[in-house]
């Protein structure tokens, strides 16, 4: 079935984003919560449906592919890759692997200058209401590349960023549903026991809810097993 025509492109929050991110943001978003209605793409139905020119939607496309979001069918158009609950069990897997692994070694190194930051950005995080999939997940996103980058090392940031980015459509798929809709509510407390656990040093607790946090409290795998 064709994407029915919409000219609608996803807001982004940042004013210096290109239109190529704008459209990126906007299938991604259109293919997660709507994979069934929206089947095979072409870059002239995305043209007609985003008012666009050619080039922002092919570099949006070529973007979705690398992230084997899309797969490109020579002559055809672009099919979408579903996301499985087994993909999904690795991506945590590889998080607990590498957000605890990182963290036992730099929880006792870090110091309170090193927390600042982090410790601005719940503080500003408290402020905000976010009632909204994508944008909870953009900040859990946020929060996670923030903690682990107190190891100081740039290929645990991309690759953290690149396994959550990922997470994300997961999580989207399912709670676009609407029975899972109502289960999805922003809580920055997790993430302020994880902060004030590591400020006082109480390493137990800071490991313990650390890992909690990445599995969700086990609420992911209840959504894999339905």
């Amino acid at each position: 079935m064709g994407i029915k025509p919409d000219s609608t492109i996803v807001s982004i929050r940042n004013d210096l984003v290109t239109m190529t991110d704008r459209i990126y943001e906007s299938i991604l978003k259109m293919v997660t919560e709507n994979p069934e209605e929206n089947g095979v793409l072409t870059e002239r139905s995305l043209i007609s449906r985003f008012g666009s020119s050619k080039a922002p939607i092919r570099e949006a496309l070529i973007r979705l592919c690398n992230e084997r979001i899309l797969k490109s069918i020579p002559r055809f158009g672009y099919a979408i890759l579903r996301l499985g609950a087994q993909d999904a069990l690795n991506i945590i897997q590889f998080r607990l692997i590498n957000e605890l692994g990182a963290a036992k070694e730099y929880m006792h190194k870090v110091t309170e200058n090193d927390l600042e930051p982090l410790r601005n950005h719940l503080v500003n995080l408290q402020k905000n209401t976010l009632d909204d999939v994508w944008d909870i997940w953009d900040e859990n996103i946020k929060y996670h590349t923030m903690l682990i980058s107190l190891s100081k090392n740039d290929l645990l940031v991309r690759n953290l960023t690149d396994s959550m980015t990922t997470l994300r459509r997961y999580y989207a798929q399912y709670y676009s549903r609407e029975q899972y809709r109502d289960q999805f509510v922003f809580k920055p407390g997790p993430h302020c026991l994880i902060f004030e656990s590591l400020k006082t040093k109480d390493y137990d607790l800071f490991l313990e809810k650390l890992r909690e946090d990445i599995i969700d409290g086990g609420r992911i795998y209840k959504i894999i097993q339905d």
